[in-house]
């Protein structure tokens, strides 16, 4: 294996478990902040419902991904060229109880990580995808209720290197 595999792998054993590894300080420092390390993409198969919580739902295809409740949803599609490669975008759903972040990558990079930045707070999303190489990820996480003014959503892959920024 080449050095380049083994430390972010040195570094994300050094996160999760707290144990020292030999040269894996300096990639564990280069990495951005995280509260969520440990987390995992959720994989899903293509039209599978995902429960988020408050009576909302995600579904992905290899054409689009849909988010919404029983009230009605949104799809977005992946393949259609709005979006172009490498770009992340950002759809919000406010409610009394709080507000779903629901972040869309599209890119050729493998999304680990998801964060939505506002208001002097970071809100780690949980990263959803399909199996294989569908070309974009997505993620959600829950908010306090209102918008995040300005918010700056931030896609990582598993290195810690910056994927897309919006």
């Amino acid at each position: 294996m080449s050095k380049r595999t083994l430390v972010p792998a040195a570094a994300l054993l050094l996160a999760v478990t707290g144990l020292l590894v030999p040269g894996a300080a300096h990639a564990a420092d280069a990495r951005p902040a995280n509260t969520a390390e440990s987390r995992s993409a959720v994989v899903v198969a293509p039209g599978e419902k995902l429960r988020l919580g408050h009576g909302y739902a995600m579904t992905l295809t290899r054409e689009e991904r849909c988010v919404g409740s029983a009230d009605g949803h949104i799809c977005k599609s992946v393949t259609d060229g709005n979006q172009p490669p490498g770009t992340v975008s950002l759809q919000s759903f406010g409610e009394a109880h709080g507000t779903l972040y629901s972040p869309l990558y599209i890119g050729p990079g493998r999304a680990a990580r998801m964060t939505v930045t506002g208001a002097g707070q970071t809100l780690e999303a949980q990263v959803v995808t399909l199996a294989g190489r569908p070309g974009y990820a997505t993620g959600y996480v829950w908010g306090a209720p209102g918008e995040l003014d300005e918010p700056t959503v931030t896609v990582y892959d598993a290195a810690g290197r910056v994927l897309a920024r919006y």
